[in-house]
């Protein structure tokens, strides 16, 4: 990468002659809003086809054909974007879409099916592509990435605004799968005329977003300023310098000193969070949902963790509550299911029967014959953070309340991978993080087959409820779909105990009340800085 990206004098054109024109969202006759925000490490590139790791400037550049709104009370939903409109068939194969009238990137082209379908096409053919993984659903996808067809089967280019795509097989989670950094929209004669520089150069990088890049000096700063062209409400922010602060006491000075707007409370000394933001600060904290799952896992080949009695005793016999007050500061909600807190699936009525109950836990191992207890190992990556090794410590002493003998095994992470990945690890405790938000993209992993069971070690044996798991994604009525979800959450979790929920963990930031009125974060549980989501003073 060179040390210098800068836009050149093309954007700057575009730029002011569209504020001349007063065409698209400029910020013509108002005054230059500057939003100053921080990142701890520089990104590698723009292109989200060549990485699965910082999103934040894609998600702000391109758009996608559908979002995911996140509300105010901390629930989320599919919203449009470039779609007008879209319907499913009665199968559940075919999507037609309808994009908005009058689309246009940053250098004022337009936006059309065209681009779709090659984003998509490229998404599969390109060679060191990364994303792949939840849009093979599409028909001929195997194809393209086999170098067996250069044109994908299951798109239909109609018009400039209408398109088709066709699955080898129902996938309700698909419309999920679209609002994800994966899908990102590009303009085909832009990445076919940048070549390897699209995503690098910031002048080569163009997309239909509320913001483009102006300047990317590497591991020093980026900066955006406002699209013209932007068909959606204008961004609040006209000016976006990012700086990079690799230390964190720099970072965290440099928000006191009113040099940031927001801070990521992330990047900062869990210490300095507690003992100045959530006291002098607290009023100027919000908090997001990380829409992940901590959880404990029990493999049902070991013993006693066969016995449904003992899997419930281990259930409640941890203080999930406990473990967030005292290693997180409280921030986090437990969980009685396997959805996060926030996330699409996630309903109230799996909630609130799972309590913290010493007492009963050992009425129940009495029950199953382990009155005098029993050994248990607690697997653990050696690699793993402080907090998440304190974690188990809580969680061990639990145990021995209940007189469960259970000592934390250390090994490497490619032992605990390897073991982990064996079916036999007895017990570990890890956390999901969604990578679209749908309930597929977690129940699907631990619970559709007897392969996913193995891989996670937990070896849950019912296979008519894992039949319900893999058929849950086709069911085309999306009440129906998440009314199943709910049932399976709680038939696995409740009644058969197949795994300890725990917590969803909050994101915390802190914003400056003299020059931000309002912050929404980004939804994603691995919470991207949301620049769309700022509204300045």
């Amino acid at each position: 990468m060179k040390k210098k990206h800068l836009c050149t004098l093309l954007s700057a054109v575009v730029l002011a002659g569209a504020l001349a024109a007063g065409t698209g969202t400029a910020f013509a006759g108002e005054e230059e809003k500057v939003l100053n925000v921080a990142w701890n490490a520089d990104m590698q590139t723009m292109d989200v086809h060549k990485t699965t790791s910082n999103y934040a400037i894609p998600l702000a550049i391109f758009d996608r054909l559908l979002e995911v709104q996140l509300n105010d009370d901390g629930t989320s939903e599919l919203v449009k974007s470039l779609v007008d409109d879209y319907s499913i068939s009665d199968d559940g194969l075919v999507y037609s879409f309808t994009l908005k009238d009058g689309l246009k990137f940053s250098d004022g082209s337009d936006l059309t099916s065209e681009d779709v379908e090659y984003t998509f096409t490229r998404m599969f053919a390109l060679e060191d592509s990364v994303q792949t993984d939840f849009t093979t659903a599409i028909k001929g996808s195997e194809a393209v990435m086999n170098g067996e067809a250069d044109t994908l089967e299951g798109f239909n280019v109609i018009d400039d605004t209408h398109f088709e795509i066709t699955l080898d097989a129902p996938y309700a989670s698909f419309l999920a799968v679209l609002a994800t950094p994966t899908c990102c929209i590009f303009s085909k004669e832009n990445v076919e005329e940048a070549g390897d520089d699209f995503g690098i150069l910031p002048e080569k990088t163009i997309g239909s977003g509320p913001y483009m890049v102006q300047d990317w000096v590497a591991n020093d700063s980026v900066t955006l300023v406002a699209n013209p062209y932007y068909w959606g409400e204008p961004a609040s922010a006209s000016v976006v310098n990012i700086k990079i602060y690799p230390d964190a006491s720099t970072m965290n000075m440099a928000f006191q000193n009113g040099e940031i707007d927001i801070l990521d409370c992330d990047y900062i000394d869990s210490a300095i969070v507690d003992s100045v933001y959530k006291t002098a600060y607290a009023d100027q904290i919000v908090y997001a949902n990380r829409l992940a799952t901590t959880y404990l896992a029990l493999n049902e080949n070991v013993e006693p963790l066969n016995d449904v009695n003992v899997r419930k005793a281990i259930q409640m016999a941890i203080d999930r509550q406990g473990i967030l007050d005292a290693i997180y500061g409280g921030e986090g909600v437990t969980v009685d299911g396997i959805y996060p807190a926030g996330s699409i699936g996630f309903t109230e009525a799996n909630q609130g029967w799972l309590q913290y109950d010493p007492e009963g836990a050992k009425a129940l191992l009495e029950e199953a014959g382990y009155a005098d207890g029993f050994d248990l190992e607690l697997s653990h990556d050696s690699t793993a953070s402080a907090s998440i090794q304190n974690v188990l410590e809580i969680v061990a002493a639990n145990l021995q309340e209940i007189g469960i003998n259970a000592t934390i095994q250390p090994y490497d992470e490619a032992a605990w991978l390897t073991l982990r990945k064996s079916g036999e690890m007895p017990s570990f405790t890890a956390t999901w993080t969604l990578d679209y938000n749908d309930p597929s993209n977690i129940i699907d992993t631990f619970f559709s087959s007897p392969e996913s069971g193995t891989l996670r070690s937990l070896n849950y044996p019912d296979q008519e409820i894992m039949d319900r798991v893999s058929a849950a994604s086709a069911i085309v009525d999306e009440e129906e779909r998440l009314a199943e979800y709910a049932a399976l959450e709680e038939k696995i979790v409740k009644e058969d105990a197949a795994w300890v929920p725990m917590y969803t963990r909050q994101h915390l930031f802190v914003v400056n009340p003299d020059r931000i009125e309002h912050f929404t974060p980004h939804w994603a549980g691995y919470s991207d800085f949301n620049v769309y989501g700022v509204t300045m003073k």
